[in-house]
């Protein structure tokens, strides 16, 4: 199979219900593919960025995979655990917190290309291939949609993925026959600026500014204020600050609140940052955002509204 390959995408939507239909938890981390042969590792993100270096509690993937099965692809989702026991996407690539590596598809085995079998084919022969460690395990799936839809939400999970049994793995391609469903909306967002920071934020930012992509136009949809603390608005700052642009990138300009527009410092659109809010308004902007981490494995022009 050639190599690297593009994770297939889930649609938004409504959880769909039927025999057909098998569900996964959504877990909140980064997306990694992953190749082992001849003993060794590759990994990479979403947007195709080698990641061994950045991951290197990847290698665990060895003690799970048995050398017999040759040259094995698989895709799943790099995730960062809490003092709470409980996942975080802030937490992922941070050296004081565990990993772990959650496989969900299996797309080549012994070296043979598997993504034209159906998915329930390639999740039994995932759960025959994996053998279970601390860092690496195969994600639980349920053919109930509303126990899975109520355990996830409990457990602080962002939501649930539905599956068809019979889907084919589409790489680089979003399908309907994967629907993801979230428990609180959650998404990508392009920084395109930040307001200039205030009082104890002075040396800092007040805000991002961020938009989503319509076609080839970054359309401004709010500012995002909160969910910083002071090493992140530090990191963030000086990212910023390499970024810098006296050119808006957004179309239209955004509307700047509290100051007008001498309050808003520009930046090249490089920047994604993965934002919570409440629901988006009727004019397009999303209501009480809360930033929850930068994320460098989605491509800005990919950045898109959800929903």
């Amino acid at each position: 199979m050639k190599w690297p390959v593009a994770p297939m995408k889930a649609t938004s939507g409504r959880l769909p219900h039927g025999s057909e239909w098998w569900y996964e938890p959504k877990w909140d981390g980064h997306r990694a593919i992953v190749r082992v042969h001849d003993g060794g590792l590759d990994a990479i993100s979403s947007s195709g960025q080698p990641r061994m270096e950045r991951w290197p509690f990847l290698r665990h993937v060895l003690d799970a995979v048995d050398g017999d099965h040759g040259d094995v692809i698989l895709d799943g989702e790099v995730v960062a655990m809490g003092e709470d026991g409980r996942h975080s996407f802030q937490l992922v690539g941070r050296p004081d917190r565990p990993h772990a590596f959650v496989v969900f598809d299996l797309l080549a085995e012994n070296g043979t290309d598997l993504t034209a079998v159906p998915w329930a084919e390639r999740r039994e022969r995932l759960e025959a291939l994996v053998n279970r460690t601390p860092q690496v395990f195969v994600t639980p799936v349920s053919a109930d949609a509303d126990s899975i839809m109520k355990a996830t939400r409990e457990n602080g999970f962002e939501g649930v993925i539905a599956k068809r049994t019979d889907s084919v793995y589409l790489p680089g391609r979003r399908t309907t026959a994967w629907i993801k469903v979230k428990h609180r909306y959650e998404q990508e967002m392009v920084v395109g600026g930040y307001l200039l920071g205030e009082g104890n934020r002075s040396t800092t930012f007040g805000a991002l500014l961020v938009g989503v992509y319509e076609g080839d136009k970054l359309r401004p949809v709010g500012a995002v204020g909160t969910g910083f603390d002071e090493a992140t608005l530090a990191d963030v700052q000086s990212k910023l600050r390499a970024l810098a642009t006296p050119e808006c990138p957004f179309e239209p300009p955004p509307v700047i609140l509290r100051g007008g527009k001498a309050r808003a410092r520009w930046v090249r659109p490089e920047l994604v940052a993965e934002v919570q809010f409440a629901e988006w308004t009727e004019g397009g902007s999303v209501r009480h955002p809360v930033f929850l981490g930068l994320r460098d494995d989605k491509r800005p022009t990919e950045v898109v509204r959800e929903r």
